[in-house]
């Protein structure tokens, strides 16, 4: 295996243990033992699970980047419900974590060039919900637009997994959208 395929194969492997366990839930060990390969072969890639860490960030805005391509041919309410539709099939139905929400229980201790790179994504998504919004009539300021969505993206998400119903998300931003909408 290549340097460039196995340091990718540790980003995928981590990223499934950090959406599944969360930052604190696996060790480099762990990540070593699924991947078949020694500890200190991890080390020579990423020095650290702090720079492991920083790494699969970049890797998820990069990510989102892609997706937000991939479908600016839809209208700005079809981007945004299939956003949801995406992220509910990815968190809910495959019992994972939002990439953002993982690790902001514990925000206070997480390392701040990690922070940094947490909050590009956040503001990648929230530069990609202005966008659309500018380009909907919408009925209230922007910016609470873009917040509420997040919030109830967020919020949809909990209570589908606790109801196990992963349709609440996109049933609940649907009506959302609806009562914003000029």
């Amino acid at each position: 295996m290549s340097t460039v395929s196995t340091k990718t194969e540790l980003l995928h492997a981590a990223s499934r243990m950090l959406l599944s366990k969360g930052l604190n839930g696996f060790s480099l060990q762990e990540l070593a033992t699924a991947m078949n390969i020694k500890k200190a072969s991890l080390f020579h890639h990423y020095p650290s699970k702090n720079a492991l860490a920083i790494e699969l960030y970049r890797f998820y805005q990069e990510a989102f980047s892609q997706w937000v391509e991939r479908y600016r041919h839809l209208s700005p309410e079809k981007q945004i419900i299939n956003y949801a539709e995406k992220l509910t099939s990815w968190i809910c139905d495959k019992k994972r974590v939002c990439p953002v929400g993982a690790l902001s229980l514990e925000w206070q201790l997480v390392d701040p060039d990690l922070q940094k790179e947490i909050i590009k994504l956040h503001q990648l998504q929230k530069d990609w919900l202005t966008k659309l919004f500018k380009e909907m009539k919408i009925r209230i300021p922007l910016n609470e637009a873009v917040i509420g969505t997040m919030a109830l993206l967020q919020g949809s998400v909990q209570l589908a997994r606790i109801n196990d119903d992963s349709k609440i998300v996109v049933k609940n931003l649907k009506s959302y959208l609806k009562s914003i909408k000029s």
